[in-house]
């Protein structure tokens, strides 16, 4: 899988250079000028990257564009700590709780669940998405004010089937595959999902109860795996939830170890 990686003339290329080197990622860099609008960045390569002057690294898909930015997550990071967010209350974290987020995808729910003080282990498979976490990680590091939240996180580029099982036995395992494709309208998702269901796979039935049995034989006793899942979703594999929390468009199913 060969990536474009076009990058601003004041942008500093050579940390994500790094980090791909050691995941294997073959990256083929392309300055541009500074004046190149975003109508011209839409047209480049697809499955591409972007790093502007200020160092924000852009994922291109299909004409869109999109950035981790958990800089544009401080608000809510802020609330979630109030636990006004329905991930927390399905989670019910305590400080120094340990957490699994199996499928870090952007990271967001991540920084939600650290929030709490808990210790968060993501693990993400994709290449792309889990370079675009480390040079989040790099970049958030620097800003004194999420330096202990930051240091919550420990990311993994890894398949949660194969790594969970190495790992210590964690309070809470998240599980957020993606959605199955008919469970919502693509009109209603905003692009950062869309830009996932294009880069990613959705877990076939026998992928969804590998992954279920294994998070659960991974929680200690007392401890809980938590799933998100459109409403009008099944439950993952089928496997009937001991409890759920309903949003407006998505819900959180719950299975315990007794």
């Amino acid at each position: 899988m060969l990536i474009h990686l076009y990058y601003a003339q004041n942008a500093d290329i050579q940390p994500i250079l790094t980090i791909a080197k050691l995941i294997e990622l073959p990256l083929k860099t392309q300055p541009l000028d500074k004046s190149m609008r975003q109508k011209s960045l839409e047209t480049l390569t697809e499955n591409s990257l972007f790093l502007d002057k200020n160092n924000q690294l852009h994922l291109l898909v299909d004409g869109m564009k999109v950035a981790l930015n958990w800089q544009g997550q401080q608000q809510r990071v802020v609330k979630a700590g109030k636990k006004t967010e329905l991930l927390l209350k399905a989670c019910k974290l305590q400080p120094n709780m340990q957490v699994i987020d199996t499928t870090a995808g952007f990271g967001h729910d991540s920084l939600i669940l650290a929030s709490t003080g808990a210790n968060v282990i993501m693990i993400e498979e994709n290449p792309i998405m889990y370079l675009l976490l480390c040079h989040e990680i790099q970049q958030m590091q620097q800003r004194t004010n999420w330096q202990k939240l930051i240091a919550r996180l420990k990311l993994y580029f890894a398949n949660a089937q194969t790594l969970l099982p190495t790992l210590e036995q964690a309070d809470v395992i998240y599980l957020d595959p993606m959605f199955p494709q008919d469970s919502y309208k693509t009109a209603q998702v905003g692009k950062h999902m869309q830009v996932l269901h294009r880069i990613a796979d959705i877990p076939d039935i026998h992928q969804e109860t590998m992954l279920l049995n294994i998070a659960i034989n991974q929680i200690k006793k007392g401890g809980r795996v938590i799933v998100k899942r459109p409403n009008s979703a099944p439950f993952l594999a089928n496997h009937t939830t001991s409890e759920q929390w309903l949003g407006e468009t998505i819900r959180f199913d719950g299975y315990f170890k007794i």
